[in-house]
């Protein structure tokens, strides 16, 4: 686009939209942070009840967890996406928010399978207050399961299109203000394909554990960078592999001694 005289049209970056992006995403780890320092923060006391008692915590309780565990983990690695959108849309602050909107949409669809999953697992005694497994046969399955699940074609096939912005909107776009939120929706649906093993291990380390949830987000994004993707992907897989390998053999070892 240009203006009269030939130059091209400068567009003030949408500033609105990025103060929100980065507000969720700072609110949500903060709110987390809280959750879980209720113990050394006597004066946030009240907000202990939100997640604590394996025994009293309510679906809605998790609900409302997981809910800004998406917040704090899956947005970043959206960004890369919404930079390029903004880009083709000359940062148009109501199509990025319906793209944004389409892409979370889809991930809080998943949270209640999380929370209940989370339910299960603390009536059955499996993982602590802090979310984390009691059982190294759980870990090593669920990092058994998230190893072999980065070999797999869906796997790299959603991973391809979470590394490649470009390409994506390239093949893939659509006009109009719902348009933005069904491409949203379903870059949304390719990336819980594509990470939803990598969620499993919030199990393993404990999902009030506010590090190794950063380190999680941290994998997830570091992943769909397009030069890093592949390799950084596989070299993850067998790492999971070689962590579970561990885990089961002791896991059988002090079985059989015990």
């Amino acid at each position: 686009m240009t203006n009269l005289d030939g130059t091209p049209t400068i567009t003030k970056p949408s500033y609105t939209f990025w103060i929100l992006f980065y507000g969720s995403i700072c609110s949500s780890w903060l709110l987390l942070f809280v959750m879980s320092s209720t113990d050394s923060l006597p004066s946030l006391a009240f907000i202990k009840d939100f997640c604590t008692s394996a025994s009293e915590a309510s679906i809605f309780q998790l609900t409302g967890m997981w809910s800004l565990m998406i917040g704090a983990m899956m947005l970043p690695s959206f960004y890369n996406f919404v930079v390029v959108h903004q880009d083709i849309r000359r940062n148009d602050f109501k199509h990025t928010v319906l793209l944004t909107s389409g892409y979370v949409a889809i991930w809080v669809t998943v949270v209640p399978l999380a929370s209940f999953a989370q339910k299960y697992f603390l009536e059955q005694d499996l993982i602590g207050l802090d979310g984390r497994s009691h059982s190294m046969l759980l870990n090593g399955l669920l990092l058994l399961t998230a190893g072999i699940y980065q070999f797999t074609k869906i796997k790299n096939a959603c991973l391809t299109v979470c590394s490649s912005p470009m390409h994506f909107f390239l093949g893939h776009w659509k006009e109009g203000y719902t348009g933005s939120f069904l491409m949203g929706v379903q870059l949304g649906i390719i990336c819980v394909i594509c990470c939803w093993a990598l969620m499993l291990l919030a199990f393993v380390g404990g999902a009030m554990n506010m590090l190794w949830m950063a380190g999680l987000t941290s994998i997830m994004v570091i992943e769909k960078q397009g030069h890093l993707s592949e390799k950084f992907s596989g070299l993850l897989g067998m790492t999971l592999i070689g962590a579970a390998s561990i885990t089961l053999v002791l896991s059988i070892f002090l079985e059989v001694i015990i």
